[in-house]
């Protein structure tokens, strides 16, 4: 579209305004905007979207319900997770549960784990860390958790766990784990790409986080767009 103004054919985005895409002209620097194409999808489409996907559903079952392009749905869920900020937790905690989950990357043959933890006082997420079955996991986990006051520390007998959190505030012990690992199942059921038995699995580590992050903040209340 010409500016109105000049006539210029020579323009630059500048942002939206009610769903309608702006312009700056090159030439005199007006600002002007149009109404979007036909086939663009709406906000209200593409949080219809995270809120199927975060509720269970897969890209391709969104797409044929929304009536949209199951790769526009990926792209969307990627960038909400990309545009989210970190989860919000407390700087004194009394009691930490840590559990273990494992799932696939890029085939059913490479394995990946993801540590997940939560407050037990008032049952929310905290934090995850993503890699391998292996001590830095857990590692890294622990080394954004340890500047917070934290009372105890409850884990299974994974002999990993041992090996970097305190013993002063460890207690290994599947009966103190039964919150963690029912916040577990919740992941499991409401991600597809998590499930034991599925043709679903994550091809990216990267959309790994960002589905598991943004499921454990939807579930913490902490998406504003959905409260």
């Amino acid at each position: 579209m010409n500016c109105p103004r000049c006539k210029s054919p020579n323009h630059k985005k500048n942002g939206k305004i009610s769903e309608r895409q702006r312009y700056q002209c090159h030439d005199c620097g007006y600002n002007y905007s149009v109404e979007l194409k036909s086939t663009a999808s709406s906000a209200f489409v593409k949080r219809q979207a995270l809120q199927l996907y975060l509720e269970g559903l897969g890209f391709r079952s969104i797409g044929r319900i929304l009536g949209v392009s199951h790769v526009s749905v990926q792209n969307w869920i990627k960038k909400y997770g990309k545009d989210m900020e970190d989860l919000k937790s407390e700087n004194e905690i009394n009691i930490v549960e840590f559990d273990e989950m494992h799932t696939y990357i890029g085939n059913k043959k490479n394995t990946a784990g993801s540590g997940l933890l939560l407050i037990e006082l008032g049952k929310k997420f905290i934090d995850c860390s993503f890699g391998s079955r292996g001590t830095e996991t857990g590692q890294q986990l622990w080394e954004k958790l340890e500047r917070k006051k934290i009372g105890e520390v409850m884990t299974d007998h994974w002999k990993a766990y041992a090996e970097f959190l305190p013993e002063t505030i460890h207690t290994q012990s599947k009966a103190e784990t039964y919150t963690v690992e029912g916040y577990n199942s919740i992941l499991r059921h409401f991600l597809a790409r998590l499930r034991r038995k599925s043709k679903c699995y994550t091809k990216s580590i990267e959309m790994l986080k960002y589905s598991v992050i943004l499921l454990m903040k939807y579930r913490n209340k902490e998406l504003a767009m959905f409260n």
